[in-house]
């Protein structure tokens, strides 16, 4: 159901500060800056100069622990490093050519950037700022696009650049695990706080696709305005807010019903870019740029209207980050005992699939797939002692007699003296 909130403007009278600790950023296109704002007092500090590696910001993301704010330049090709305590700029980063998103490790031990045109991930040690490794893409691909944290699994998630393939990373960022072709023009994404499901926007059809975070596979999709372009979900997983550019509407969909409302903006507003600051209950919108004014919107969650609307000092408001990137603590990917990364691609699949998994330490470890009544299909690996490291067997579809298996899906077991892991495989013929 759609329906059209009213629209409660503000005044905001809003005053420069020298300094701010506690404070959001959004990253303006136009004059290449990155303007500070005071979280209570929406209060602007002194624009901060991105040129020239930050040079037309296009993603702005806190570091889990708060104290940093990262902002690449699509023109620049670098990242600009911000303090958010002395509100300066720390450090510039030399990446690939047209990064375009940032995300963190669980841990924040290092980030990746995603750069279109150098069709990779630059993995960036956040102790040194250097980049420690570079990840390329399968071929014929667009070009790498925005990039999401699990915070459950550790693992990323990254679209292909205005495309339709997703691609599944490593923990560690280095491995391509699964890719799934998913849509027709996928932009920017979030995984949910439970690590279930994936949220997509996909400007090509005007929908969030709503995927399944296990098997890759797409559960449902939600209609929204004409040209979704940012998306974040609250730390309750109750509640998405997508912006649409060219309906210049904001959305809000509850998750548990899909049900969605719709938050007319200014006719001339782009909004491009959202992230939610859940401890007050609000939405930050980069609203671009509109006659006489660059602004931020604030969207109330609770009552699903605008709540204040900022006049940012600088031109075309692009990105914006007012909250530490969403993670986990770390206890699912550092703290396994045995197994890491069990996955299978291609899956779905037709007529095998190669199945890939770590072990921490060596040890014994058996491998099967069942069906969904219990029934052992295949045994894959017996093994009383496999030595650490990675690990991969193909699945031909067949079971333990030679006979090929029928469509549906599959439970894959891997079974350790103290773990067992398991994933969905899914047969298509």
């Amino acid at each position: 159901m759609k329906a059209t909130a009213r629209i409660l403007f503000l005044t905001l009278l809003v005053y420069a500060l020298p300094s701010l600790a506690l404070n959001g950023y959004v990253g303006c296109s136009s004059s290449d800056s990155a303007d500070p704002f005071d979280l209570t007092s929406y209060a602007f500090g002194t624009g901060i100069d991105l040129l020239p590696w930050g040079n037309y910001p296009y993603d702005a993301t806190i570091s889990p622990d708060g104290s940093e704010v990262w902002i690449p330049g699509a023109s620049g090709d670098g990242v600009v490093v911000i303090n958010r305590a002395s509100g300066t700029v720390s450090h510039t980063i030399f990446v690939g050519e047209y990064p375009v998103s940032v995300a963190f490790s669980s841990d924040g031990l290092f980030a990746l950037v995603a750069c279109r045109d150098g069709e990779g991930l630059w993995k960036v040690d956040t102790s040194t700022y250097s980049v420690t490794s570079i990840t390329s893409l399968p071929t014929n691909y667009q070009g790498a696009g925005n990039i999401a944290l699990d915070p459950v699994s550790g693992q990323f998630y990254v679209v292909d650049w205005y495309d339709e393939l997703l691609f599944e990373m490593s923990n560690d960022g280095n491995t391509v695990l699964r890719q799934a072709d998913l849509g027709n023009s996928l932009w920017q994404l979030v995984v949910s706080p439970d690590g279930t499901v994936i949220y997509v926007t996909d400007r090509g059809t005007d929908q969030i696709r709503v995927i399944d975070r296990e098997t890759l596979t797409q559960l449902e999709t939600w209609p929204v305005g004409d040209d979704p372009w940012g998306v974040d979900v609250s730390a309750d997983g109750s509640m998405l807010v997508v912006a649409c550019e060219d309906s210049h509407e904001a959305w809000i969909i509850h998750t548990a019903t899909g049900q969605s409302n719709s938050i007319i903006l200014n006719s001339l507003a782009d909004p491009r870019d959202v992230d939610i600051l859940d401890e007050d209950g609000l939405a930050f919108l980069a609203g671009g740029s509109i006659t006489g004014a660059d602004p931020i919107y604030v969207l109330s969650l609770s009552d699903e209207i605008i709540v204040g609307i900022l006049d940012a000092p600088g031109g075309n408001t692009n990105v914006i980050a007012v909250q530490a990137q969403m993670h986990g603590d770390g206890t699912d990917v550092v703290e396994l005992p045995r197994v890491l990364n069990l996955s299978a691609y291609p899956n779905p699949f037709n007529p095998k699939t190669e199945i890939h998994f770590t072990l921490k330490r060596g040890g014994s470890v058996s491998l099967a797939v069942f069906d969904t009544t219990g029934r052992r299909q295949r045994r894959l690996i017996s093994a009383s002692e496999m030595s650490a490291g990675d690990h991969s067997i193909v699945w031909d579809g067949r079971d333990d007699s030679g006979e090929k298996v029928v469509s549906g899906i599959y439970l894959l077991s891997l079974q350790s003296a103290e773990l067992n892991e398991q994933r969905k495989l899914v047969l298509l013929k």
